[in-house]
């Protein structure tokens, strides 16, 4: 390969990271880091609020699907391209929509953009570099985390400074000039061919959800994720302040905390795997058990009225702890299923991990309306009954997670696909 193009492929592939920075940011700030500001300035219930987030959580959730079909045959430069041009359309009509509906429909173009990056990338990254394929794609994971990261503390900070609409719009702006990088070294750049054999069969997704292991998997590895995401990208924030009585600042400060321990947990839970001689059940338990511990101390603290902001914040540790082991599911997925069948079982957690984020965050908004608010200067305050009666649902769910977590086979990193049913 020439220096040249070497050189182009590296900024060609930087430009698609710095695309999955925006994805990952824009995954977190709304309605997470600026529920208040919506709900004041569209005189919008918590439902309607939280339904921004849950717009983007299903689409994003089941794009994945698409996406991961589109992906195979057209390659992961051209999906993005198409991808990333719609997430740029649909974050700056979020900075401007002047209605709910029109947001609404602003996020639904963010989550479609958004869901066709992280797979894209990944199959980008195999391409551009076949030897060095893990480590670059740890260097795609730091990035997309440093979005979550940078869409908490630092964009509320933002958004103190400047107003939420012209954050957004700063945002906006920004992706769409790293948007037209990318686009313009694609035009520099030989494509991969279109695979003309990779067929639409959605059949395949069926076959993965006969075996008993994968139905575990999924449970016990998508169920902690889309419960902590939910916390972290949707109603986290509002129940710090509501409850613990947080300022906006430091409720997000927290938030961010928990996205750093999501990007050093995907390095350490691995590490751990390894030194566990590559057992993943373990590592599986914790992700279903502390989840459950971590909704416990919650709800502990709502029943006996202890509002310590330092309890609740350490529930949020926990739970980001156990809901990010996302490459030990990973591994035994592929452990777990047939060569020509793992990837599409890969496509079917991510899309679980995301529809129970979105079914979490939409239904808790609803279930907060169950018992009336305070209004302050057009700002609901909910009580703890409202909060008692969300976070007991998902003490729920998450006791299915840690059952499942039990039923496990371990893999010890060898293929036991053909040993399970």
């Amino acid at each position: 390969m020439k220096k040249d193009t070497t050189k182009s492929l590296f900024l060609f592939w930087l430009c698609a990271v710095l695309l999955y920075f925006i994805a990952n940011l824009q995954k977190v700030v709304m309605p997470g880091a600026i529920f208040n500001e919506l709900q004041e300035h569209f005189s919008a219930t918590a439902g309607s609020v939280t339904g921004i987030g849950a717009i983007f959580m299903y689409t994003y959730a089941i794009s994945q699907l698409v996406v991961g079909l589109l992906v195979d045959r057209f390659s992961g430069a051209r999906v993005m391209a198409w991808g990333g041009l719609v997430l740029c359309g649909g974050s700056l009509l979020s900075a401007v929509a002047p209605s709910l509906w029109l947001l609404y429909v602003a996020r639904f173009m963010v989550g479609f953009g958004a869901a066709s990056i992280y797979l894209s990338i990944t199959k980008e990254t195999s391409r551009i570099y076949p030897n060095s394929f893990a480590m670059m794609l740890g260097f795609v994971m730091v990035g997309g985390y440093l979005g979550g990261v940078m869409g908490n503390a630092p964009f509320i900070a933002g958004v103190q400074m400047m107003g939420w609409q012209q954050a957004l719009l700063l945002v906006g702006g920004i992706a769409t000039l790293i948007y037209l990088a990318y686009a313009g070294l694609k035009c520099t750049l030989p494509m991969p061919e279109v695979v003309q054999t990779a067929k639409f069969d959605y059949h395949r997704f069926f076959e993965v959800l006969k075996v008993r292991q994968n139905i575990h998997i999924l449970v016990c590895g998508g169920f902690p994720f889309g419960l902590y995401f939910a916390i972290q990208s949707i109603f986290g924030k509002k129940f710090l302040e509501d409850y613990s009585g947080m300022n906006p600042e430091s409720a997000g400060w927290v938030l961010t905390v928990l996205m750093v321990i999501g990007a050093v947990n995907s390095l350490l839970a691995p590490a751990l795997s390894k030194m566990l001689k590559n057992r993943r059940r373990p590592l599986m338990l914790f992700s279903g058990v502390g989840t459950a511990a971590a909704f416990l101390l919650i709800v502990g603290c709502l029943l006996s009225g202890v509002h310590s902001p330092w309890l609740i914040s350490g529930a949020f540790i926990l739970l980001a702890f156990a809901g990010n082991i996302s490459p030990v599911i990973v591994a035994l997925v592929r452990e777990s299923n047939h060569n020509d069948i793992w990837g599409v079982m890969l496509s079917v957690y991510a899309f679980l991990a995301y529809i129970v984020t979105a079914v979490i965050g939409h239904s808790t908004g609803w279930i907060m309306e169950l018992f009336p608010p305070q209004v302050v200067d057009g700002v609901h305050i909910y009580g703890n009954d409202s909060y008692l009666a969300a976070f007991a649902v998902l003490l729920v769910i998450a006791l299915f997670a840690a059952y499942s977590g039990f039923r496990l086979k371990e893999s010890n990193g060898k293929d036991i696909s053909n040993e399970i049913k």
